[in-house]
């Protein structure tokens, strides 16, 4: 925006501040300013100070000509003065064509159910905030029994949205930079051995989900993969599962799409005997009930696997309940639905599977993120450590 000028003027007795600023088409205009002060003997030196004060905070954007400003200029104005809470939805809103429909309905939860509680009190505009209120949020999350790594979304939403703001020349610097991450203890998954996934498995084998486990548990996929697999990605020819589509749960209904959670999570998978063996199965049984039970049969589903005795999808949510009660029924320990995934990658580590084919194997977008959360159980290659140190220094056997 072109710098404000302007000069001292008099008028009724008293000093005013004529300013110079400029429309959109660039014609100027000349908008008088109240210094309040009377324009007597040896008050000019004090106009003058209060003239340069004005224009100074009006190139500094703490006072803005409407009339001077670009519409972009104007909008980013309007922004910067806007309520916190209140721009957090219109970013959001903004921001939703770039993500995925769950990450949207996550995204409007933080930010309705925590963030516009908190910070609507406080009647922040944008520009004003600062890293002391993130730090305060954060610490009031925290406070309320939010675990770290949970606190940890809410940083990486501000911090989405105040990146815009800087970005589009609204804020200087993003106020998220100057607070405090929060930190979070380091996830350590609960898991099972394979005596005790065989165990599951055979009294899982006359359960409706007895495929959904076992899929989970031979190859490690989550939830949504797991309901995601259609038959057509089944290459019985070349022995081989692909992993390309997934299931969530949209307001208590299953909805499926193509787009997985990141790159990595597209992949192919070998086509194990076992598993190749139950899906001709299943594909057989699935088969059967059509014929049985004709129209009462729901053919909105049948490209998909995971299917109950009526050809309806399983719903993400019903999945992880129903595995609560068919390992309290049979006695088995307690583990969540995705702990199989956690299971499979401590079987590949314990015999000694390379950490990089563990992440192909599981869809993890990078090293780190494996590292990060089996790292705990790399048992074997820790006494292999141990017994190389303990070769290298010698002493008794």
């Amino acid at each position: 925006m072109k710098r404000i000028t302007g000069h001292l003027e008099e008028k009724n007795g008293k000093w005013y501040a004529a300013v110079n600023h400029y429309d959109a088409d660039g014609k100027r205009k000349v908008r008088w300013h109240s210094l309040d002060l009377e324009a007597k003997k040896g008050s000019k030196k004090e106009a003058t100070e209060r003239l340069n004060k004005l224009l100074d905070k009006i190139n500094a954007g703490e006072i803005y000509l409407a009339e001077s400003m670009t519409h972009a200029e104007r909008e980013r104005n309007r922004i910067a003065n806007s309520k916190v809470e209140d721009y957090l939805l219109e970013w959001l809103d903004g921001h939703r064509v770039r993500i995925a429909h769950n990450t949207a309905v996550d995204y409007e939860r933080y930010i309705r159910n925590r963030m516009i509680p908190f910070f609507k009190p406080m009647e922040l505009t944008v520009k004003e905030v600062t890293g002391d209120e993130i730090n305060e949020f954060y610490q009031a999350m925290l406070k309320s029994g939010l675990k770290g790594a949970t606190v940890q979304r809410y940083h990486a939403v501000l911090h989405h949205a105040f990146k815009s703001a800087v970005k589009r020349k609204i804020i200087p610097s993003n106020p998220v930079d100057q607070a405090d991450r929060p930190k979070s203890q380091q996830f350590i998954g609960n898991y099972y051995n394979a005596d005790e996934i065989k165990h599951l498995l055979e009294v899982a084998h006359d359960d409706e989900l007895y495929i959904v486990i076992m899929m989970a548990a031979y190859y490690g996929l989550r939830r949504s993969e797991v309901l995601g697999l259609k038959w057509s990605a089944i290459d019985f020819t070349s022995k081989q599962v692909h992993v390309r589509h997934k299931v969530l749960d949209e307001d208590g209904e299953p909805e499926g799409y193509d787009v997985m959670k990141t790159k990595s999570s597209y992949r192919t998978l070998p086509l194990l005997p076992q598993i190749e063996e139950e899906l001709l199965r299943e594909k057989e049984r699935q088969e059967e009930l059509k014929s049985v039970l004709k129209n009462a049969y729901s053919r909105e589903y049948e490209e998909y696997i995971c299917v109950d005795a009526l050809g309806m999808l399983f719903r993400p949510a019903y999945v992880s309940s129903h595995f609560d009660v068919l390992l309290k029924r049979n006695g088995l320990r307690k583990i969540r639905f995705h702990d199989l995934r956690h299971s499979v990658a401590s079987l590949l580590l314990s015999n000694k599977v390379p950490m990089k084919m563990i992440q192909d194997w599981l869809g993890h977008s990078d090293m780190g993120t494996t590292a990060n959360i089996y790292s705990h159980i790399d048992s074997a290659s820790k006494m292999e450590s141990a017994e190389t140190i303990g070769k290298a220094l010698g002493g008794n056997d």
